[in-house]
């Protein structure tokens, strides 16, 4: 197996339950570097989150983030993917109709948030977001800055009533379901299969020589998009359907065991 390119979705799959990464992780990248096999985080999560959790290799990984719509080779940025500010500014006005939805605008600098009295709100933006700026009114920042990404919270209420609320929105822009309390509105077509065939350009590399893991729907394309898919035992019913392998659960360092059993890496 000729294996050029790894991506990996964060939570339910890099990280286990208590989001915690695998402490096997960083000396399997290593060995992975030293045979010529790049890996990249892919994630719905802020960039500077992801450079943040892998801070002792950061210049050293590609990265998906913002569920695909910013793209970075270690500190230089590949692609950043704006929506339109009509369509910016028409989410955060309906996310303000919605009780206990907030709406985090991400920015090259950082997201974008102005509710600070939810604390479940607060706390959960906290795993995502390490560079974030509190402001008065997000329309003004809609329409003063390149968004690449909005972000929709509602606590445990995502897939129930988030995704019926914006579903209109699927005309105008990509809808993806992003874990129990967030969905996350881009650009059409933007996923992290297409960051995974923007990264596949740039190394020159085909997608037969890629492998990817996830757990979750905003897994799907990514998966789709290379040779060797592996959904989590613990992923979700779908994905699980889709995937070329099936690899044990986040909480089993999937991952990890994966790659190395596969790939014929055993540890030192």
């Amino acid at each position: 197996m000729s294996i050029k390119l790894i991506a990996a979705d964060l939570d339910g799959t890099l990280l286990t339950s208590e989001r915690k990464l695998s402490p096997d992780l960083f000396p399997l990248i290593g060995e992975l570097r030293g045979r010529g096999i790049r890996f990249a985080p892919a994630s719905g999560r802020q960039y500077y989150n992801l450079r943040e959790l892998f801070a002792p290799i950061a210049d050293e990984l590609l990265y998906i983030s913002e569920n695909g719509a910013m793209v970075c080779d270690g500190a230089e940025l590949l692609s950043f993917e704006a929506m339109p500010p009509d369509e910016v500014v028409r989410a955060v006005v309906a996310a303000r109709s919605i009780p206990k939805t907030h709406a985090i605008l991400a920015c090259r600098e950082g997201g974008y948030y102005e509710n600070r009295t939810d604390t479940v709100f607060l706390e959960n933006m906290s795993y995502y977001y390490a560079r974030r700026h509190y402001t008065d009114d997000l329309l003004a920042v809609a329409r003063s800055q390149p968004v690449c990404k909005v972000a929709l919270f509602c606590s445990r209420s995502a897939e129930r009533v988030l995704m019926p609320a914006f579903r209109p929105f699927a005309q105008t822009s990509q809808v993806a379901l992003s874990g129990e309390d967030w969905i996350d509105l881009m650009r059409p077509g933007m996923n992290k299969g297409l960051a995974v065939r923007i990264i596949c350009g740039r190394l020159g590399i085909a997608p037969d020589e890629c492998m990817a893991f996830g757990d979750y729907l905003n897994d799907l394309e990514l998966l789709q998009a290379v040779g060797e898919s592996y959904a989590m035992a613990n992923g979700h019913e779908a994905l699980r359907s889709a995937a070329k392998h099936i690899c044990p659960s986040n909480d089993d360092d999937g991952v990890c065991r994966t790659i190395r059993r596969t790939l014929g890496i055993d540890k030192t």
